[in-house]
């Protein structure tokens, strides 16, 4: 006997969309990035290194969203964000996880994380909660990854070489919360955004 065809919602519904939730950054701070990854490449180590075009302050990662979750992904980033003014962020500093002898991640930091970033973000966890996505268990230590080690060989070299070049630090204002599509290309990631939540209030 043939299946019954499904209806469009039906078929749509199992559309799974990879999503995340983040901060734009100024072009003058990903000019930094690739002059800083530049620096680095000296060192002969395997880094899948991320393109600065592609650098985003990350506040969630959800994964794959089914279509038609999306809009109430959207609506509780705009629900989380709507007591938050526009705020300043201050990126500053580099260094690597789990640590410097046996990096795994490099990424550049903020030089601290503003009120109006963690209430926004905690905000942000108890809405997705409510729509069935898991809270975050580790501590929110928003970074800005910018490689990824595939081998340890000469690991602890870079992540030296990383710390002691830094970051010059680069003040900008945040504006808007991003909701944005992920698609995975063999050139690399393509980044949409599906919805800007802008923070429309200005700080004093």
């Amino acid at each position: 006997m043939p299946k019954k065809p499904q209806n469009r919602s039906e078929t749509e519904s199992q559309d799974l969309i990879r999503t995340f939730i983040c901060i734009e950054l100024p072009d003058s701070i990903k000019q930094k990035m690739e002059l800083l990854q530049n620096q680095l490449r000296g060192v002969d180590a395997q880094v899948s290194w991320v393109k600065p075009s592609n650098v985003h302050l990350t506040l969630k990662f959800l994964g794959g969203v089914p279509s038609l979750k999306i809009d109430a992904v959207s609506q509780a980033t705009k629900r989380a964000s709507r007591d938050t003014a526009a705020f300043e962020l201050e990126v500053a500093g580099a260094g690597c996880f789990p640590s410097p002898r046996s990096p795994r991640v490099l990424w550049v930091g903020l030089a601290d994380v503003p009120e109006p970033l963690v209430n926004m973000y905690k905000n942000l966890e108890d809405e997705l909660t409510s729509l069935g996505f898991q809270r975050e268990k580790r501590r929110f230590a928003p970074h800005l990854t910018i490689g990824r080690l595939r081998s340890p060989r000469n690991g602890a070299e870079l992540a030296q070489k990383l710390i002691a070049a830094g970051f010059e630090s680069e003040k900008f204002v945040a504006h808007q919360i991003i909701v944005m599509r992920s698609q995975l290309k063999p050139t690399g990631s393509i980044y949409t955004p599906i919805s800007i939540i802008a923070l429309e209030r200005e700080t004093p």
